[in-house]
């Protein structure tokens, strides 16, 4: 396998390179935003303690101690010194950043946070069951892939974006079950809309995304992507 599809070049400084320089901290607001929307679906989860593992640049986790409650304490597992490195300018007393495996750390939390990384891992069922011991809940959050435009165009995401694994909405629900997960609630978000992607091909991409999505939901993720699954499971 290429290392620069493996899992060497989150630790190599080839990611960083990839996406700028930022590792993906524009999107925090984003994805934070997504965990909040299925968090008001359920009342019932009040997490005093939130990880997330695999927290890139920290964005994240700074967004949601904004909306919050006080009380609520927060830590972010990377594994890369450069995402690592970003991150520290968020630290401060309630919320922590941790630059290791958090498998290796015996701390488990009310609510384990998983945005957008299990498409990287190679062995993603194995973490996946490591995952599930880690929180009372959890929130996967995977983008759907796996869908007719990419494969026309022969979409490489090993190359662009070091994705291992490609999603459709049944394949990720499968595999949060198949690591025994019972799932609570599901939600499309719209990452081509909420996400900074000023590129062409994208714009008339929404163009047909925003009448077809009143046909079906289902049907415009399968023909045309740009949206990820957010998966609540215990």
């Amino acid at each position: 396998m290429n290392a620069e599809a493996g899992e060497s070049i989150y630790t190599n400084g080839s990611y960083l390179e990839k996406t700028g320089g930022t590792w993906h901290l524009e999107d925090s607001l984003f994805k934070a935003e997504q965990v909040t929307r299925m968090l008001a679906r359920h009342s019932e989860i009040q997490p005093a303690t939130v990880c997330e593992i695999g927290c890139g640049a920290g964005g994240i986790l700074a967004e949601l101690q904004k909306v919050l409650p006080s009380q609520t304490s927060f830590t972010g597992y990377e594994i890369s010194a450069d995402a690592h490195k970003i991150s520290l300018q968020f630290e401060n007393r309630r919320c922590h950043y941790v630059l290791g495996d958090a498998f290796g750390d015996l701390a488990t939390y009310d609510l384990a946070l998983v945005m957008d990384v299990i498409e990287h891992v190679e062995d993603c069922f194995t973490f996946l069951r490591n995952t599930k011991l880690k929180g009372r809940w959890k929130l996967y959050h995977i983008p759907l892939e796996a869908h007719v435009s990419a494969i026309l165009r022969g979409v490489d995401s090993w190359e662009s974006v070091g994705h291992l694994h490609l999603f459709t909405t049944e394949t990720a629900l499968k595999t949060i079950e198949y690591t025994g997960h019972r799932i609570i609630d599901w939600i499309f978000t719209p990452g081509a809309f909420g996400k900074r992607n000023s590129a062409l091909r994208t714009q008339l991409a929404n163009l047909l995304r925003v009448p077809l999505w009143k046909l079906g939901a289902r049907l415009t993720v399968r023909l045309l992507g740009g949206y990820s699954i957010l998966i609540l499971a215990e």
